[in-house]
Formats: C-alpha cells, structure tokens, sequence
C-alpha cells in the first residue's frame, strides 16, 4: 500500500511537471557526438520506440512479474511508465539505476527518439 501510493503520488507529480512543460513543435535535437534527430510527430511508439524496447529492455520489462512492475512491451503499459524516470535512467544521469542494466548505454540517438516520444505525448 505504501509503495503504491509512492508510485501514484511520483506519477502525479511527473505528469503535472511533463504536461505543464510539453512542447510539441519540431525541433532538432543535438547530442554529445553531433548526431541530430528532427523531433517530430513521426517518433510513436509502434514506428520506434518499441523496436528499442523490444532489443534492450524487454528482455526484464516483461511478462507476468516484469522487474519493478515496469512493463515496457505494450503501448498501453509502456506509455505509463514516467517520463522523469525513464529520462533518468536511459542517460544514466547520477543517483538513478542504469538502465539498461548490461549490454551499455542505449545509443544517443536511441535516446533522442525516447526524449521525442515523450515530449511528443506519448503517442502510439
């Protein structure tokens, strides 16, 4: 009960937070290694995001006790997940897990395209 009302309360507040600052205009998105993504409403779920799920995360994302009750392998659970966290976690920024957690970091335009999908609203 106490976890769940931890989780609730942190998705509340990041959802406020990521609605409140949603820009869904274009824009170029630049790395540490230069490489650049236009930002757009052509990064969904089903035409990006998941094929990255599906080779770096499902593998502990998934199935019926997926690990810390993230499951990124539908669009319906994986558009639940919060954006801060998964922003924290995909760049390996301090004082967050790393995910994922072997194989090395997602790559930077990897990252790029999940940053859109989510300022983009998530869309599937």
């Amino acid at each position: 009960m106490k976890k769940s009302f931890k989780i609730t309360s942190l998705l509340a507040f990041v959802l406020l937070v990521v609605g409140s600052s949603c820009n869904l205009s274009k824009k170029v998105v630049e790395s540490e290694t230069e490489t650049k993504i236009t930002c757009n409403d052509q990064i969904t779920y089903s035409s990006t995001i998941k094929g990255i799920f599906d080779a770096r995360c499902t593998g502990c994302h998934s199935g019926p006790k997926p690990a810390n009750a993230i499951d990124l392998t539908s669009y319906e659970t994986a558009s639940k997940v919060v954006a801060h966290r998964l922003k924290c976690v995909i760049t390996w920024s301090d004082n967050c897990n790393r995910m994922p957690p072997s194989g090395g970091q997602l790559s930077s335009e990897e990252i790029q395209q999940i940053n859109c999908w989510m300022e983009n609203g998530f869309k599937n």
